[in-house]
């Protein structure tokens, strides 16, 4: 389900760097989500202008690590930006950040302490228990397999959150957009590596 908006009027070509409310004046959706189209683009482009099109950052230098076995890979914690775009792999892993000021880990979401044990791989997701990803396909064994990280963002209203649905009102009073992303697997890509370029890989342009 799209957002409803009355418009949208945001356009990077002006140049502007930020909306300035006015007293006695109605306020409408329009302005304040052009602060954000604002905001989210200058944040995008200053990543992409700063690590590039892709980068994993030295303070989560496992972040969207692969490792374990080729049928059945893990994902390693933390921050990859594709894009742009921040992707995080929190892992049900209880971790407290001090720069950040928070607590990582998904196993928060069900209650648990931060000193509780985790009940997977510590600072790992396997491939086949995903957030944004419910079952993927399954990998071969016999035939080499290209992983890859593909990051999008999407749109979310109450129809899939119904924690937007305000208590007091009794409605949807926002939305939200939210970043995911999917580990997935290429196959049949023949004799490959990590020096390979993308141009010989088959099938990865397509």
């Amino acid at each position: 389900m799209s957002f409803d908006l009355s418009r949208k009027i945001f356009n990077p070509l002006e140049d502007y760097l930020g909306v300035v409310m006015q007293q006695g004046r109605v306020q409408t959706d329009a302005d304040w989500n052009t602060l954000v189209a604002q905001f989210k683009r200058r944040l995008q482009a200053g990543s992409l202008d700063t690590f590039g099109p892709s980068a994993v950052p030295r303070e989560t230098a496992d972040g969207f690590l692969i490792t374990g076995s080729a049928t059945d890979p893990e994902i390693g914690a933390g921050r990859l930006y594709v894009d742009g775009l921040l992707a995080e792999n929190h892992t049900e892993t209880l971790k407290w950040d001090a720069r950040l000021a928070e607590t990582s880990g998904t196993a928060r979401l069900s209650g648990a302490r931060l000193d509780a044990a985790p009940t997977g791989p510590a600072g790992t997701t396997p491939y086949t228990d995903q957030p944004y990803f419910p079952d993927p396909p399954a990998l071969p064994a016999d035939e080499t397999t290209l992983l890859y990280v593909d990051v999008w963002q999407r749109d979310i209203t109450y129809l899939q959150d119904a924690g937007l649905v305000d208590a007091a009102v009794g409605v949807d009073t926002t939305a939200r957009q939210q970043t995911v992303w999917q580990v997935k697997g290429l196959t049949g890509v023949g004799d490959i590596d990590a020096g390979t370029p993308d141009v010989d890989i088959p099938g990865w342009l397509q």
